[in-house]
């Protein structure tokens, strides 16, 4: 993937991608309940396109919901990371003036997944403002110990409708997925992340 776009438009200098921190959710449920908020927020500075990117089967069906519970401001997508390529950017005819946002709602077990997509979105021939939205309850957190994060931020006050960003968090998940990596048999396609790491990597399970 990385370089599609490099071949297509030239690389662009500076880069004109934006990251956002990852934005972390007690639950499953708030961490959607976010997602939507954020998407909604971004819509009203109307950029060209949202796309709502899931990895896995389980998450995508979460977030086409999200993407047909009403009519939004501007087209958004509910997508999976492997459809994203030259011909579906292409299709929104984006051009230098424009804003793609992306918000992704996981991470896959394997850092290099995440970083390929971090480099389609760096290489979009527009602004593109990138989004990482987590649960505690996801497969990749529970790795290194969800439920010790979860008393943590709820020792600090933090309730079920809040968010952290926090570079010690981020720093344990690059951690558990280098982990994963280093002992995963393979990647085998998998109907969420909880099955593609009992399939590829079943010693990390948390039991």
């Amino acid at each position: 993937m990385v370089g599609f776009f490099s071949s297509l438009f030239g690389k662009k200098q500076p880069t004109n991608l934006e990251v956002v921190p990852d934005r972390i959710w007690m639950t499953t449920d708030a961490k959607y309940a976010g997602l939507a908020a954020e998407a909604e927020d971004r819509s009203m500075s109307e950029p060209l396109a949202i796309l709502l990117v899931a990895h896995f089967p389980d998450v995508l069906a979460r977030l086409e919901k999200v993407a047909n519970r009403r009519t939004w401001r501007v087209p958004l997508k509910a997508v999976s990371a492997s459809k994203l390529n030259t011909g579906l950017a292409a299709g929104l005819n984006a051009s230098e003036a424009d804003t793609i946002d992306v918000i992704v709602a996981e991470r896959h077990p394997l850092p290099s997944v995440d970083d390929r997509l971090e480099a389609f979105a760096d290489e979009l021939p527009c602004r593109c403002r990138f989004a990482h939205h987590l649960s505690l309850d996801d497969a990749v957190m529970e790795t290194f110990g969800g439920e010790w994060v979860r008393d943590i931020l709820r020792g600090l006050g933090m309730s079920d409708d809040q968010a952290i960003e926090s570079q010690m968090v981020a720093r344990r998940i690059r951690q558990a997925q280098l982990k994963i990596e280093g002992e995963a048999y393979g990647s085998s396609a998998a109907g969420s992340a909880a099955e593609w790491l009992a399939n590829n990597c079943p010693s990390l399970i948390r039991k």
